[in-house]
């Protein structure tokens, strides 16, 4: 059963690339291929699109018309043609133009918070699935370790119950710790398989061999500096502002409204009969437009009292994701305290469960320990890698999450 799951192993490992992958490879491909950044980015480019047309509004409008046509009445057959040029040029429009501006940069600002934001996000995931695919390597590979050495103190288990110096019990128990380990590194298949199809999702490939990442860049010395860049870098927090601003701007527009429009406009004009040539006429006219809502039964009002509620909810927003920001860093940097004192200390029990097992080994080999006493040693080795597995992707995760946090994960990160 075993050699068929390694052989089901090992033709899984044959659909990824020959070559080995870094983490900031992955990175990069992730970026470059990732459909839900793709779409992100496209939103952004919309959103962009958003201060030309506010700033047509303040340029000259020029526009042309023109007709032909045939009317035929009691007094005959009539065919004329008709030609127009207009153009305007905004004066004053009570600042409504200009703060449309400023909204639609505040709306820029907010969508480029939200890329960025985006953009992290992915590599947080990126990573997560890298490690992820690295612990469920090193999972498989305990448990198979696991496996061969239960196989073997299975074997030795029988012969020295035929030689009459165990009993029919120690057998036994080497055989159910056995088919455990068996159906464990069953599991444990599955869940490389799950974390491969994550790798794939993210990155768009299946995982080469896959090296141990390097110690994220950028980390910040204290805590107090962590908190000092996030409040300039977080791209929630700069989005929220971004909307603040947007929201301030919405107020001047709705405000405008209460506001005459005033306009320079000219234009010129020719129409003429199709037959009699000497019957063309033209018109040049040149002055200023001025139009303002008298009355509108209360929606201006209305309007420039939802944009203030907006624009106060706006700001406490802001205020609600200060504390937020606040909070996730101070949680991501004692994740990572604690994620570095977790390598350290799996690291350490990794060395001395191995110590005690190859030492319980010698000692049953000469009589001082038992069957059972090597199997539970067994299972002491196989939790403490299982934990070393865990602390090592916990703690690539946990340096990436502080930066993402700080809003500079992206900073570090390779581009396409």
């Amino acid at each position: 059963m075993i050699r068929s799951l390694m052989i089901a192993c090992a033709a899984s490992a044959l659909i990824a690339p020959a070559y080995g992958e870094t983490l900031d490879e992955a990175v990069a491909a992730a970026v470059e291929s990732n459909p839900s950044l793709a779409a992100q980015r496209a939103r952004l480019n919309a959103t962009r699109e958003q201060l030309p047309q506010a700033r047509a509004d303040l340029l000259p409008q020029l526009s042309a018309s023109a007709s032909a046509g045939r009317t035929d009445d009691d007094f005959g057959t009539d065919e004329n043609w008709s030609a127009g040029l207009s153009a305007s040029q905004l004066l004053f429009s009570g600042g409504g133009a200009l703060a449309s501006v400023r909204q639609a940069r505040a709306n820029i600002a907010g969508a480029i918070a939200d890329y960025d934001a985006a953009e992290q996000q992915l590599i947080l995931d990126v990573a997560a699935a890298y490690a992820g695919v690295r612990q469920a390597q090193a999972v498989l590979a305990a448990r198979e370790t696991t496996v061969s050495n239960l196989t073997e103190q299975l074997r030795y288990a029988e012969a020295q119950f035929n030689a009459g110096l165990v009993t029919r019990t120690d057998v036994a128990q080497s055989q159910a710790r056995l088919a455990q380990a068996r159906t464990n590194f069953v599991q444990a298949q599955g869940q490389y398989s799950a974390a491969v199809e994550a790798y794939i999702r993210l990155v768009g490939h299946p995982p080469a061999e896959l090296g141990a990442p390097p110690t994220a860049a950028g980390l910040p010395a204290s805590l107090e500096d962590a908190l000092a860049v996030a409040v300039r870098e977080n791209p929630g927090l700069l989005s929220a502002q971004a909307a603040e601003k947007s929201a301030d701007a919405a107020v001047d527009v709705a405000t405008s409204n209460f506001f005459p429009n005033v306009a320079l406009t000219a234009g010129a004009n020719r129409s003429g009969d199709f037959e009699d040539g000497t019957d063309d006429f033209s018109s040049d006219s040149v002055g200023i437009r001025l139009s303002w809502q008298l009355f509108t039964g209360g929606s201006n009002l209305s309007r420039n009292r939802q944009s203030r509620a907006l624009r106060s909810a706006a700001r406490f927003d802001v205020a609600a994701t200060q504390r937020s920001v606040r909070e996730q860093v101070t949680t991501a940097w004692t994740g990572l305290q604690s994620a570095q004192a977790a390598v350290v200390s799996a690291r350490e029990q990794v060395e001395t469960a191995e110590l005690a097992y190859r030492g319980i080994r010698l000692e049953q080999e000469t009589g001082l320990r038992s069957t059972i006493d090597v199997l539970i040693q067994e299972d002491d080795l196989l939790n403490a890698r299982l934990a070393l597995a865990a602390a090592e992707r916990d703690l690539v995760v946990a340096e990436r999450q502080l930066l993402a946090t700080m809003g500079v994960l992206a900073e570090n990160a390779p581009r396409p």
